[in-house]
C-alpha cells in the first residue's frame, strides 16, 4: 500500500488519542524543541496538547466524530480550550501563536472556526493563530525523510541488504523507456509540433498497466512516486496528442497542423509545444531523481 494511502486510512480512523499520537509524533520530527503534554489526573492537559516553548507557539488537537455538523460546537471549544490554555500556561511561557489542530478527515474546515481564532488573535494582541489541518499534516510529514515517515506510519523501511535489489528494479526501469528519453529532451518543446511516432507505438499499450510496471517498482516509497511521476508524464503527452484532433499522422511523427485560416492559430501550436515542453521537463526532472538512486 502506498504511504499516502496508509496515512490517510490512519486519519480517517484515527479517535481523538490516536488522532493527537499522529499529530504529536510528526511534530516530534519536524521540531526539536517540539514538547508533549501528559495529561495528569482530572486536570487533564490545561488545553496543551503540544508546545515549542523558543517561540511560545501552542497547539490544541480536536478530533469531532462529523466537524462538518460541529461547527458551532467546535467555534465553542476552540474558545474554551484557549482560556484554559491560557490560564495556566501563559504563566510559564507567554502564548505568542496558538493553532488549532483539526481532524477535518480532509474534508476543510469552516470559515467560522476561522474567523474564531482571528478573533482571539486580537483581543489576546497574539503574533499568530490558525487552523493546522489534515493537509498541514501530510505536507509536513511526507517532507521528512522516508525512515522517519516509516516510523511515525508503523512501516519497516526497506532493508539495507535489498536496496541493490531495488536499484536494480530501477535501472530496469529506466531501460524500458530507454527510447522516450533518447527522443525526447533532445525535442524539448518542439516535441509539440512534432511527436515522434515511434515514442508513441512503444509505450502507448503498457504505459496506464501498472500490473506490468509492479515487477520494477521500487520498494522505496519516494523513488516509487518518482517513478509514477514519470509514467504520469509521458501518459500526459499521450493525452495531449489523442485529445487534439489537429495532430496528423505523417509518417515517422504525429505533426500539430490546425486549419491555417483559423482564428489565433500561430498561438495555439506555441501552447501546445508549450504544454508538451513542461510535460518532458516533469519527465526529466523524474528521471534525474531515479538516474542517481540507481547509479
Amino acid at each position: 500500500m502506498d504511504l499516502r494511502d496508509k496515512f490517510k486510512i490512519a486519519v480517517l480512523q484515527a479517535n481523538a488519542t490516536q488522532f493527537e499520537i499522529l499529530f504529536s509524533k510528526v511534530k516530534n520530527y519536524v521540531h526539536s524543541d517540539f514538547a508533549q503534554v501528559k495529561p495528569h489526573g482530572n486536570i487533564g492537559d490545561r488545553g496543551n496538547d503540544g508546545w515549542l516553548p523558543s517561540s511560545g507557539t501552542y497547539f490544541q488537537c480536536y478530533a469531532p466524530e462529523e466537524l462538518s455538523i460541529n461547527t458551532e460546537k467546535a467555534q465553542t471549544k476552540v474558545k474554551d480550550d484557549f482560556s484554559t490554555l491560557k490560564a495556566y500556561w501563559s504563566t510559564i511561557t507567554p502564548i505568542q501563536n496558538f493553532y488549532y489542530v483539526l481532524n477535518d478527515k480532509f474534508q476543510g474546515v469552516s470559515p467560522h472556526i476561522w474567523k474564531t481564532l482571528s478573533e482571539i488573535q486580537r483581543a489576546e494582541s497574539l503574533t499568530a493563530t490558525g487552523v493546522y489541518d489534515t493537509a498541514c499534516l501530510e505536507r509536513e510529514l511526507f517532507a521528512l525523510p522516508e525512515d522517519q515517515i516509516c516510523s511515525v506510519l508503523g512501516v519497516s523501511p526497506i532493508r539495507s541488504n535489498n536496496v541493490e535489489v531495488d536499484k536494480q528494479k530501477v535501472r530496469e526501469f529506466l531501460d524500458y523507456f530507454s527510447l522516450a528519453l533518447a527522443e525526447l529532451p533532445s525535442r524539448g518543446s518542439e516535441a509539440g509540433y512534432f511527436f515522434p511516432m515511434n515514442v508513441l507505438m512503444e509505450y502507448a499499450d503498457n504505459l496506464g498497466n501498472d500490473w506490468f510496471f509492479q515487477r520494477l517498482k521500487s520498494k522505496n516509497v519516494v523513488i516509487g512516486q518518482h517513478q509514477d511521476a514519470f509514467r504520469a508524464s509521458l501518459a500526459g503527452m499521450f493525452r495531449q496528442l489523442s485529445m487534439d484532433s489537429y495532430y496528423e499522422d505523417i509518417g515517422t511523427s504525429l505533426k500539430y497542423k490546425p486549419p491555417f485560416d483559423l482564428k489565433d492559430r500561430d498561438d495555439l501550436i506555441e501552447k501546445r509545444k508549450e504544454s508538451m515542453g513542461k510535460l518532458i521537463s516533469q519527465m526529466m526532472s523524474s528521471y534525474n531523481c531515479l538516474k542517481e538512486y540507481a547509479a
